[in-house]
């Protein structure tokens, strides 16, 4: 079990992808062109294509998934995605993903529908007095979503990342506490990326951070604590391009565009 989980929480974090406010590098940003991984014995690629810094495409490769074959779109509203669809090898939409915000640019709920299983989930936000974020999930089809799921997540943030997250369901209690380095993170200029960075946690996507996750500690209710720590190799710009853990389980390399 904690195995699994470690697996859920550390390698699927490279394997969504999602977007924020850009904070570019001067007049030509430094922009994520490929991804590699190699995850407990999963390799995978992703490869991102863009318009200006807002993403357009993302195509990825993820060995022994069903549907592992892809890529997903990016719809945006100005400076907001507002939509991502996922299609497969095929060409067939298999889920469509919608982003809904508040006035202030807040994630307030993002729904992800499947048509083929006429089946739909919905996160939504409850943003705190204290600054910690409720997620509350519902389940339903692709008309509407209004099922109280079990499962809710607490998300708490020091100097804007998101420090720890607390997960419950019927099933399943734990809490995960997250250090970073203080290097530019791959996707730092690309737009969007950091108003949805929620939603990457819960989708087990990494990016939406600011920097680069360090260190990992879970602690499952009834177990003792797993730690998962990472280092990183820097380019002269101060973006990682490679990131890995010292027991060789997890290892990332990125290539950039400029």
């Amino acid at each position: 079990m904690k195995k699994a989980l470690q697996l859920l929480l550390v390698s699927l974090f490279f394997l969504t992808f999602v977007s924020c406010s850009s904070d570019s590098d001067a007049d030509n940003p430094v922009l994520l062109k490929k991804l590699t991984a190699l995850t407990m014995g999963q390799n995978a690629t992703h490869t991102f294509s863009y318009n200006g810094t807002k993403l357009t495409k993302v195509s990825f490769e993820i060995e022994a998934q069903t549907d592992g074959i892809g890529y997903d779109k990016y719809v945006y509203n100005g400076d907001l995605i507002t939509e991502i669809k996922r299609f497969n090898a095929s060409n067939q939409n298999t889920t469509t993903t919608q982003f809904t915000y508040n006035a202030n640019n807040q994630l307030t709920e993002v729904v992800k529908l499947q048509p083929a299983n006429n089946y739909g989930f919905k996160n939504v936000f409850t943003y705190n007095i204290d600054g910690s974020v409720l997620v509350t999930g519902f389940i339903g089809d692709t008309n509407s979503q209004t099922n109280l799921s079990d499962i809710t997540e607490k998300f708490y943030f020091q100097n804007g990342e998101v420090s720890q997250r607390d997960y419950s369901s019927t099933t399943l209690s734990f809490s995960v506490a997250y250090a970073y380095d203080n290097a530019h993170h791959p996707m730092h200029n690309v737009t969007g990326i950091n108003a949805i960075k929620l939603y990457s946690f819960i989708a087990n996507g990494l990016f939406g951070m600011q920097h680069n996750m360090t260190q990992q500690t879970t602690t499952i209710s009834g177990n003792a604590a797993t730690q998962v720590t990472l280092q990183a190799d820097y380019n002269s710009s101060n973006y990682p391009v490679a990131l890995y853990s010292d027991n060789g389980e997890y290892q990332y390399q990125f290539v950039y565009i400029k």
